[in-house]
């Protein structure tokens, strides 16, 4: 593991200190997990306005969230990123499940 210092507004350190307070931990863990559920919904998003703007297919998404095809799929539909009228797009979706 690496250590990384990172300095903090004192309102975002608050926070932290909120979460680890709710979550009964230390700093250190709360900021751990924050990063990671953060980065991992960047992350996703990111994929999918990729996705969205046709610079990649669901399965170039799907790589770069670091999740499956099948539950990007869902996150895509969650969020109303499907377009029922790309059918081409939809088809090698489709294609790449296979």
């Amino acid at each position: 593991m690496d250590d990384v210092t990172v300095q903090f507004p004192d309102e975002d350190l608050a926070l932290v200190d909120r979460l680890a307070a709710e979550r009964e931990c230390g700093r250190e863990e709360a900021i751990r997990e924050a990063v990671r559920r953060g980065a991992g919904e960047e992350l996703t998003r990111v994929a999918l306005d990729r996705y969205r703007d046709g610079e990649i297919g669901m399965r170039g998404a799907a790589s770069i969230a670091g999740t499956t095809i099948v539950d990007l799929l869902g996150e895509a539909n969650d969020r109303d990123v499907l377009k029922n009228d790309d059918e081409t797009r939809l088809a090698g979706d489709v294609e790449a499940l296979r």
